[in-house]
């Protein structure tokens, strides 16, 4: 969608108060790769169909770096269809942390929690910061993504609520 934060106030307006919502974003310190790889794309004139992304998929694979890569870790790499939507897509928005605070604040939207798919970053976060609320402090989180860029290597999934 061209304004992520439109499809995201249409959202809120069909939110009840006190309403939880589940959002799914991805973010732009994880995504660093990716976008290098899109530039290189651009650059080459590699063009988006099945033989051409197949060709580039092949060159990727044939990268001795390839299993310490982001790539090698998404299971998005080894479907064509996915591997589309994590190289080739037309049209993706990507957030920060201190972006996705100010939409809160804009939404009128309380932050709830991030959703973590692997408990390592978890536990290392808590290990950094063991009081209670730091779990729901945005710059506490933004400072410990800085450090640890992979941490929303898939996507923020977290959970807000209507205030």
């Amino acid at each position: 969608m061209a304004d992520p934060e439109e499809g995201w106030r249409a959202l809120c307006r069909r939110l009840r108060p006190n309403g939880l919502m589940k959002i799914a974003l991805y973010s732009e310190i994880a995504r660093q790769d990716i976008v290098r790889l899109r530039a290189e794309i651009a650059e080459a004139g590699i063009g988006a169909s099945p033989d051409a992304m197949r060709d580039f998929r092949a060159r990727l694979m044939a990268m001795p770096d390839l299993a310490d890569s982001v790539f090698a870790r998404s299971s998005d790499f080894y479907s064509l269809s996915a591997f589309r939507d994590l190289v080739f897509h037309v049209q993706e928005h990507r957030f920060t942390i201190p972006s996705i605070a100010s939409a809160l604040d804009r939404l009128g939207l309380a932050f709830c929690g991030f959703e973590m798919a692997g408990q390592h970053s978890l536990a290392a976060f808590r290990a950094r910061h063991p009081q209670g609320d730091a779990l729901l402090d945005l710059d506490l989180w933004h400072a410990f993504e800085t450090d640890h860029p992979m941490t929303f290597a898939g996507m923020y999934q977290f959970w807000c609520q209507k205030e």
